[in-house]
């Protein structure tokens, strides 16, 4: 056995004691433990390991900890509850089991995720925002990673100012990623959207405050409504659309569009905004005269549409546009209009 080997096994068996003392183990299910460890420590520090394997070993370990708090919750009422070292040893055991295994593979993806995984499922907060730095750190060009904690620190913990410079940090290192600058844009406008929430929410409260209605919650301050006019009404999504055409070209144009398509409010700054960015920036691209075309269909205005493309009078953009339209799903009615549209067309 090397000495690595015997100093890991030897700072588990304090906590093995504690299990035996409790009762929640007997002597035979201890030895059955250790075996089980000097096995998979052999195997994690031998030149044939793999990124398996330390997570075949957390996974035991994982096992051993739920049958641990079973045993203890269906004991509890005959053996000594104070807090002791096995309470808190597996958890820590199978944090440290992946630690080692991140760093002796920090290229593998599988293990960085069970590491997460677990981290989150036990709501180790200090050890999450580490193993974020160390996974970004190591591997800056993994846009899922970058995805990943924007998610954390967005739905998980509500900080919109971390989240936007996770953002920004990842897009400086990762300026080509279609998929950053999209997230991007739709975390900017999820932020609105709770914002404007809490705006409404913030009237119907102030409200019932006046009424006087009986068991009124506080109401929550709010951002004051000038103040946060242009960001409400989305001048940051807008500097980012900005920022990613600069980058990657004008075909992203349709894309940004289909994810502010996904939000209930008022798109009508936005989609305004965008078309007069384009048709200033790229006036004769084809692309740009799509844009202008089928921007209508996007709140149901076919007609205005079709105006537009006669206006156009351009074979090319009219193939595109009947395109669009034939891509259109809906009732029998409306699929009968579309298609005596494109009859006009050709």
């Amino acid at each position: 056995m090397s000495d690595k080997v015997r100093y890991y096994l030897e700072q588990s068996v304090p906590e093995l004691e504690d299990l035996k003392v409790k009762g929640l183990f007997d002597k035979n299910e201890i030895t059955m433990i250790m075996r089980r460890r000097t096995d998979f420590e052999h195997r994690i520090t031998g030149r044939g390991s793999r990124p398996r394997d330390y997570i075949k070993y957390s996974e035991f370990e994982q096992n051993l900890e739920k049958l641990r708090k079973k045993r203890y919750n269906r004991l509890k009422e005959f053996i000594d509850t104070k807090p002791s070292l096995s309470d808190w040893a597996g958890v820590r055991r199978i944090m440290f089991i992946l630690d080692r295994g991140t760093k002796k593979f920090p290229g593998d993806i599988q293990l960085w995720n069970t590491y997460l995984k677990f981290a989150k499922q036990n709501g180790a907060i200090k050890a999450i925002y580490k193993i974020y730095s160390r996974l970004l750190q190591l591997q800056p060009r993994n846009i899922d990673a970058w995805l990943s904690a924007a998610k954390y620190e967005f739905e998980t913990n509500g900080n919109a100012k971390g989240t936007r410079l996770l953002f920004q940090r990842g897009l400086r290192l990762n300026p080509e990623s279609e998929k950053l600058w999209l997230n991007y844009a739709q975390f900017e406008l999820t932020y609105i959207a709770k914002l404007l929430a809490r705006k409404e929410l913030g009237k119907i409260l102030q409200v019932e405050h006046e009424m006087e209605l009986p068991e009124a919650p506080d109401i929550e301050e709010l951002p004051d409504v000038e103040e946060a006019s242009p960001a409400l009404r989305g001048d940051i999504v807008l500097a980012i659309f900005e920022a990613c055409i600069e980058k990657l070209g004008l075909g992203e144009t349709e894309k940004f569009l289909d994810v502010i398509d996904q939000f209930d409010m008022d798109k009508n700054y936005l989609y305004s905004n965008i078309l007069k960015y384009i048709q200033e920036n790229y006036p004769d691209d084809i692309r740009t005269k799509y844009i202008d075309t089928t921007l209508p269909l996007r709140y149901n205005d076919i007609q205005l549409a079709v105006n537009k493309c006669l206006a156009y009078n351009d074979k090319e953009l009219t193939n595109m546009f009947i395109n669009k339209l034939r891509q259109i799903k809906g009732n029998e009615k409306i699929e009968s209009i579309i298609q005596s549209i494109i009859r006009k067309l050709n």
